[in-house]
This record gives structure tokens, C-alpha cells and sequence, in this order.
């Protein structure tokens, strides 16, 4: 179906389970693997993927939550099950790969302070920031895991959801009316910071969230035709606005207009994901779409351990093939050892904790990371 005739046709709210969002999640992750061995430099743009597709997700889980006399309560004990068990096994696991290096190496340690394990295991790693401001979240150097960084403000995220959710229940605030006047708010506020000033605040990545809340409602909930293509013309000027921000910025841009570049992207990633709804059953149901939702399913666990089994995997996958293997098939294989890695974390670390229903075409709530600066947390 046209872009044209997706709008000249009769709306229709479409069921919130949008299923080409696993194997996009999928190739996000992907990419994000691909940037940490090295072999591309946009895995941060991959990681803003992320964002918007738990805005989606996230807003169609309180909905829900809400349509079934849900709480506050009820959807905080959702999300702190499907995001909590798996991120402290993979701290721990991140700890042993730290005790076993320190053994093997006499010149590395890992001595973290008490305050260095309250805040990975609560993932309040932000709070430092507030403190200190740094140019990019991933710097923070209380994070065991560079990558974890984003799992700060997912957290931050589901609170204020859940909070969205209790004053709709109780005030009758309805979420998107909530949240819509939150995220003008926190443009404004990335609009007069833009970028190298990271407080760790929901704020900085709230509208990055908000479009993928944004998706959510116009696609589940409006059905009137000129709903929709107000939403089209807002997310197109929000777009070519910031563009244009950053086109008249002449140094330092990437750093300087981070926030610009981010929701500039995004938007036409929103817009894409608008246009792809009608295609999402046909595309996710070829043969050759199923690996990649199925990437999608582990893509929680391939992230939450990657990172730090750099050298682990690239060692595992030089021991398989023989000497002189082209470096393509060495990074080929480097990273089917990560999936492999994933898979099996999800097995074992993050599978017994989905609900029941979730576990065939894997979790609805994606978790974006980040992928900056190289760090030396690999094992």
C-alpha cells in the first residue's frame, strides 16, 4: 500500500500488537553488536531505535493495564519483573568475567566501592551525573557497563508512565494528554540544550520516547483521517526543524546538536513505522523475516551481555576457524558467537521470567544501549 492510498483510505485502529517491531529491535541490536567489534560507527542512531519502539510498547502495556482496572502498582510490579531478573544475572555475570580476569591478569582489578554496587544493582547510576554533567550518558564512570546507561532512564521512563497511569485512573488526566504536554516541556529542554550536558534526567530522552508513545495512540486509538495526518505534519516539521538546526550549526555538531540529530532521525523513523503498519503481518510473515524476529526475541539478553564479552567472543571465534580466515568471516563469526551467547543468557536468565504468551514471538518490551566511545569493559 502507497503512502497516498494509506491515507486516503477509510482509519482504522489497528491492534496494539505490532509485530514488525521484533525484527526491527532485532536489526537494532544487530547493529549495536556490529559497532562494538568494530565495524561500523552508527550504532548510536540504532540505539535511538530503541527508544521509540519501548515508547510504543510501554504505552500500549499501561493502556492495557488501564482498560483492565490496573494500578500504578500492578504495572510497576509488570515492568520491574521483565526488566529487573535478568539485568542483576547479567551483573553478576559481569562480576564473575571481572573476578576471572583479575585472577588471570595480577595487573587488572575490580574493587567497585559499596556505593559503585548500590547503584548498578538499582540502576541508579544517574544520580551521579546530577552532580556532574557530562557530554555523553555512556561516560558516566559509575556504570559497571557502559551500556547500561540507557537502562537508567527505561527505568525513569516506566515511572513516569506508571504515574501518567495513576493520575488518569484517579484524575481522569487521560495518558496521552499527560504525556503530550510532558514531552513539549522536554523539547523545549532539548531544544536549549542540545547536546554535552547529560544530567541523567528522563527529560534529556523523554521525546525520543514520547514518539514511539505518539505511534501508539495515533495508530491503536485515532480513527479520524485528519487526526492522522496531523500527526504525520507535526513529526515532519518536529523533523525538518531540528535538521535544519543542525544544518546552521557549523562546529562540533555531533556533540553540540546531539539532541537535534537524534529527534531528526527518529522522526523519520516514527513516519516509517507509520507507513510499514499495514505491511507489518506480511513482511513478519516470510521465511526470510523469522531469524531476524527471532533476534529480536533474545535482542534484551544480547544486550545486556555483549559488551562485556568483547574479547571472549572474538577469542571463541579465532579457536573455530583456522589460521589466515579472512577478516570478514572472523567479524562473521565474532558475532554469531554473541547471538550465541544471547541466546543462551535468554534461555536460561531471561525466558523463565516472560510471561507465558510473550515467550514464542519473544518480550514486547524492548530495551534500548547505547554504543558512544569504545569502553574498556570487555572481557
Amino acid at each position: 500500500m502507497t503512502p497516498v492510498a494509506y491515507l486516503s483510505r477509510t482509519p482504522t485502529a489497528w491492534p496494539a500488537r505490532y509485530e514488525l517491531l521484533d525484527g526491527i529491535r532485532g536489526l537494532a541490536a544487530l547493529a549495536v553488536v556490529l559497532h562494538h567489534v568494530g565495524v561500523e560507527q552508527y550504532g548510536h542512531f540504532s540505539v535511538m531505535v530503541f527508544f521509540v519502539i519501548s515508547g510504543y510498547c510501554i504505552t500500549a502495556s499501561a493502556e492495557s493495564c488501564r482498560r483492565s482496572g490496573g494500578g500504578f502498582g500492578e504495572f510497576m510490579v509488570k515492568r520491574i519483573r521483565r526488566i529487573y531478573p535478568p539485568y542483576i544475572l547479567a551483573v553478576m555475570f559481569f562480576a564473575i568475567t571481572r573476578i576471572v580476569k583479575s585472577a588471570r591478569d595480577p595487573g587488572f582489578e575490580f574493587k567497585p566501592t559499596l556505593l559503585d554496587w548500590l547503584q548498578n544493582l538499582t540502576l541508579t547510576q544517574w544520580v551521579s551525573d546530577l552532580f556532574h554533567p557530562i557530554p555523553w550518558p555512556v561516560q558516566n564512570s559509575k556504570l559497571f557497563v557502559a551500556a547500561f546507561w540507557s537502562l537508567n532512564y527505561e527505568e525513569q521512563f516506566y515511572l513516569v508512565i506508571g504515574l501518567l497511569l495513576m493520575a488518569a485512573i484517579s484524575l481522569r488526566i487521560p495518558m496521552m494528554v499527560s504525556m503530550l504536554t510532558l514531552s513539549a516541556a522536554c523539547l523545549v529542554w532539548n531544544w536549549l540544550i542540545p547536546g554535552n550536558w547529560i544530567c541523567g534526567l528522563f527529560v534529556e530522552y523523554w521525546v525520543h520516547f514520547a514518539l514511539g508513545s505518539c505511534l501508539f495512540y495515533v495508530l491503536c486509538q485515532f480513527t479520524g483521517n485528519a487526526q492522522r495526518r496531523a500527526f504525520l505534519v507535526i513529526i515532519g516539521v518536529l523533523g525538518l526543524t531540528c535538521f535544519g538546526r543542525v544544518l546552521l550549526h557549523t562546529t562540533n555538531v555531533l556533540d553540540e546538536m546531539r539532541a537535534m540529530i537524534e529527534l531528526s532521525f527518529l522522526s523519520g523513523v516514527t513516519l516509517a513505522l507509520y507507513f510499514l503498519r499495514p505491511l507489518s503481518h506480511k513482511i513478519s510473515s516470510f521465511i526470510l523475516w523469522r531469524p531476524v524476529a527471532a533476534l529480536g526475541a533474545i535482542s534484551y539478553s544480547l544486550y545486556l551481555i555483549h559488551q562485556f564479552n568483547l574479547t571472549l567472543a572474538s577469542s571463541i571465534a579465532q579457536r573455530l576457524l583456522p589460521l589466515n580466515t579472512p577478516q570478514v568471516l572472523l567479524v562473521a563469526a565474532t558475532v554469531a558467537v554473541h547471538v550465541m551467547l544471547g541466546a543462551i543468557f535468554w534461555v536460561f536468565c531471561e525466558r523463565p521470567f516472560l510471561r507465558r504468551s510473550s515467550r514464542s514471538p519473544g518480550p514486547m518490551a524492548p530495551v534500548p544501549e547505547d554504543v558512544r566511545p569504545q569502553q574498556a569493559n570487555a572481557n
